[in-house]
Order: C-alpha cells, then structure tokens, then sequence
C-alpha cells in the first residue's frame, strides 16, 4: 500500500488502550519516515474530522488505520465504516480475523497477542506497541528509508530486549515488593511522563483506574506543575517516568521541588538512565532499548494494577456488578 499509494498522511484510530498505544505509534512512524500521522478518538473522527480538510494530499496518500483488539469496538468500527465509504485506504490491526471491523476496511493485519484472560487488556497494550513499532521499521527499511545496517542493528536489539523481559519484570516485582505497604495505601495520584513516554501516563491512568479503582491522571511533565499541582497534599501519589530524552535535564529539578517544599513524601521516579533517585524509586538494571522503552516503563504501572488489586480483594477477571460491555455493543 505504501509503495503504490506513495502515504503521505496517516490516522491512527482507537479507543482506550487502542489509542494510547497509537500516541507511541505516531512517533515510531513519523521518526522513520515522512508521514504525518494523526491519532484521534474513533467518535471526534466519525463525527468532526474532516478527511484531508486542508487538500494538501490526494485522496490515494492517505491511509486510515483502525486499530481494535477485539475488532468489535462500536465507535472504531464506525470510523472506519466512514474512511472506507468516502474512498480512503484503510487498515484494520486486529486480534479476531472475522470480528466487525474486518468487514469495513480494505486489508486486516493480525495483532498477534492471543486471547486476554481478563476484561483488562495488557498484553495488548504491549503487542500493540511492539507491532507499531515493527511496522515503522519495516517500512522505513523498504522504502529505503533506512539502511541496512541501521535495520540490523535495531533488528538486535529488539531481540535482545524481548529476550530480557522476564529480567525486566523481576526487577518491577522486586521494586513492588520493596514499596509495596506505601503502594497500596494510595487514595489518589498523578503520573507524568514527557516525549516518546507520554503514552506510557495515560495507559497507567487507564490501568490502574479500572481495576484498583483510585482515581489517578495523567499529565506532561510540565502540565503537572501548571495548576494540577495547586491540589497537592501529603496524601498525593506522583510517579515520573524519566525517560532518555531532552526532559530529563529537568528532573533534578521536580525532585528538589518536591523536597524542599514538602509537597508529598510519595515521589516515585521510573527510570534507565544514571540520574540521582532516592530509595524508593526504580531504576532499571537490565540494558533497555531507548527506542521501545515504552515496552518496559508501563510494567510497574501493570504491577500495581494487579498486585494492588489482588491485595484489596478485587477480582480484575469480572466486570463490576457483570456489567455488560456497552462499548462493543454494535447497531447498524
């Protein structure tokens, strides 16, 4: 599709998981190629977005990518539904080959991630991420976008790292237990992350809401501190994910904020890199791949929605009171 329509303009479609996987995405496929890519929530494409509005593309540089793990999503379903009818290239990315949203999109690529054993989706958010990421690479390499050198040695460490993850998830139990008393006894809290990372706030946010239950938001790194941290108090719960970016440069700084003005003892930092961290925080031993990073920095946040919940009695295998899933609910 990329070599005969020649993409110059791609929307990345999705709900929940779906769409903060395709915050990731985006940068994947806009730091391999020259695309512009757009993420939107599947009901503001259906029903406020107007495709190439500004005319700069023809219609064939265009492609609409509908990402749905179930591929039952009710409002993702409608968004392609519209890409497809006005004549748009799309793409569904999809665990279920015969599931609603196969039926309006023009070709159906596997998310190969296998049946979730509960409600929550966490192997998918991570087999969406790596896919995402595969995808920019291979393309990049086949449009010649890249050398070969360049593909190999990311072809490595890619390996390398999935090779590494049971390590990585030991190192996040390890820190779990270690904190575990103080993380449980969370009411309320804010994880801010910046760059390539920022998906990585709002997959927590979503995580740890519906299953612990305590409400928690998601912020850039600098937003924390425009008014969001007016309501502080010493019961607020804060985790920074400084990832190897520009902003780290600035987490010296939040660290001694929160110190000297004894805004809350609840500080954790999440990190890979050699930066001054109090006992609390974790930092990664294991060698990690700059570049897919995100894999890894959404594990603690994994950790705590299932240990914390497991440790308060609730059952992540259920829905609330067997509420049905109104999201996937589909009418013509």
């Amino acid at each position: 599709m990329f070599k005969k329509n020649q993409i110059k303009k791609i929307y990345l479609i999705g709900s929940g998981t779906s769409y903060n996987a395709s915050i990731a995405i985006k940068t994947y496929f806009e730091k391999f190629l020259p695309v512009e890519v757009e993420v939107v929530i599947p009901t503001i494409f259906t029903n406020y977005v107007t495709i190439n509005n500004n005319q700069l593309y023809a219609k064939e540089n265009i492609l609409v990518i509908g990402i749905s793990q179930s591929g039952t999503s009710y409002s993702t379903v409608n968004a392609m539904k519209k890409a497809k009818s006005e004549g748009y290239t799309t793409i569904a990315l999809t665990e279920n080959e015969e599931s609603l949203i196969t039926k309006e999109v023009d070709k159906v690529l596997k998310l190969c991630v296998g049946k979730e054993l509960i409600p929550v989706e966490t192997k998918g958010y991570t087999t969406t991420l790596l896919t995402g990421y595969c995808w920019a690479l291979e393309l990049a390499y086949a449009l010649q976008q890249m050398n070969e050198e360049d593909y190999q040695t990311r072809i490595q460490k890619i390996d390398k790292m999935l090779n590494n993850f049971e390590k990585y998830l030991d190192e996040v139990n390890e820190w779990y237990e270690k904190n575990s008393e103080e993380l449980i006894q969370m009411e309320h809290g804010h994880v801010a992350a910046y760059g390539s990372s920022t998906c990585t706030a709002i997959e927590a946010e979503l995580k740890i809401y519906e299953t612990f239950k305590r409400p928690i938001h998601a912020y850039e790194l600098e937003e924390l501190i425009h008014g969001p941290q007016m309501a502080f108090n010493n019961r607020t719960y804060v985790y920074i994910v400084a990832s190897a970016e520009k902003e780290i440069e600035r987490i010296s700084l939040f660290q001694n904020w929160f110190k000297e003005n004894e805004v809350t003892e609840h500080l954790f930092i999440i990190t890979t890199e050699d930066i001054a961290l109090a006992e609390k925080d974790l930092k990664f031993k294991t060698e990690v791949f700059n570049e897919l990073s995100q894999l890894v920095f959404t594990l603690p946040f994994q950790l705590i929605a299932a240990k914390n919940s497991e440790r308060v009695g609730y059952d992540t295998s259920v829905r609330p009171l067997r509420r049905k899933a109104f999201a996937h609910e589909y009418k013509e």
